[in-house]
């Protein structure tokens, strides 16, 4: 799999530029306010960078990075809602990929996921996908679990439609107003939604609450000690608030999710890209680092090694974090 089967530069570009030109209209700079680390709560801090006139910030404790001051959470539910990038990302961005992520994501995400509970003995008689999108992973689930449950929550009124429209059931509203899945589910999934949210640690307790006993929760999500964001930094493209506002370490994930309450907590770094969005970073490229030039002229096998080497050592920005209670 490579960068632009997921995220064509194109659209992603656009997707961008689009998001650039909302921010004016939907965050003020009078209304945001200095946070804890998102992760593990301490108040030490030091500035890392501004991008797109945020200011990002990194924990002296964990090495979390996470945007701080940081706006209001009525400012985002806004943006997500109305904003023409969010508008874009769900009609223009997402269905020319759809079909790409759904062979290359969500498929081989079910089978992983499916041996995972095999290897722990969960029946996932019930799943709870928060943060469902198009459906797409309970569609593919449910092909291969057909005996399972199927819940969407989706806050998108035009998602939510469609995950109804497919047969599954939906709660069309964001998490932390869920209060209605206490201990419902085997298996509770949560894919790419973590360094959205506003408050992580509310989120985390949120979904532990729906989680039925011997089941577990499995969340994706990025992370700060990635290869691509450790060498890229600010010039990541993953890193574009208000998109993105929470990049988590290793060690902060742990404190995270100890602290919501989840007793057993692992964190794996499977990432496939770290690489791959490196390389296809111009800017990166084009440096006077020798020792990437050395690197990139030893071919792609060298590159495949390189990538599989930070996954095995978790050093890849995608993460993985499976929880019990």
């Amino acid at each position: 799999m490579k960068e632009h089967d997921i995220r064509p530069k194109g659209l992603f570009d656009e997707y961008l530029r689009l998001s650039s030109q909302d921010i004016a209209s939907y965050f003020s700079k009078k209304r945001r306010v200095p946070i804890a680390c998102p992760a593990c709560n301490q108040t030490q801090n030091q500035f890392a960078f501004k991008k797109n006139n945020f200011d990002f910030s990194q924990c002296v404790e964990c090495q979390t990075l996470y945007l701080s001051p940081r706006p209001p959470l009525d400012e985002f539910e806004r943006y997500y809602s109305n904003s023409p990038s969010a508008q874009f990302w769900v009609k223009e961005f997402y269905p020319a990929v759809i079909e790409s992520r759904r062979s290359k994501i969500f498929q081989p995400n079910v089978e992983k996921i499916r041996s995972i509970c095999n290897t722990k003995r969960i029946e996932v008689k019930t799943i709870i996908d928060v943060g469902a999108g198009y459906g797409v992973f309970l569609e593919e689930w449910s092909k291969k679990e057909p005996q399972s449950k199927l819940i969407g929550i989706e806050p998108l009124h035009e998602l939510s439609e469609i995950c109804q429209i497919k047969g599954i059931d939906v709660i069309p509203s964001v998490v932390e107003k869920v209060d209605c899945l206490e201990k419902k589910a085997d298996l509770v999934v949560c894919f790419e939604v973590i360094e959205h949210v506003h408050d992580p640690l509310l989120f985390v307790k949120v979904v532990r609450k729906m989680v039925a006993p011997g089941g577990i929760a499995i969340f994706t999500g990025l992370g700060v000690d990635g290869f691509d964001i450790q060498l890229l930094w600010e010039n990541s493209k993953s890193i574009f608030p208000p998109h993105h506002i929470n990049f988590i370490s290793i060690n902060g994930f742990h404190k995270l999710f100890k602290q919501a309450g989840f007793s057993e907590v692992e964190v794996i770094t499977p990432g496939k890209l770290d690489v791959d969005i490196a390389f296809n970073n111009q800017e990166f490229l084009t440096n006077e680092n020798r020792f990437i030039k050395t690197l990139l002229s030893r071919g792609e096998e060298a590159l495949s090694e390189l990538q599989s080497f930070l996954a095995r050592h978790q050093l890849s920005s995608h993460c993985w974090i499976l929880a019990s209670n």
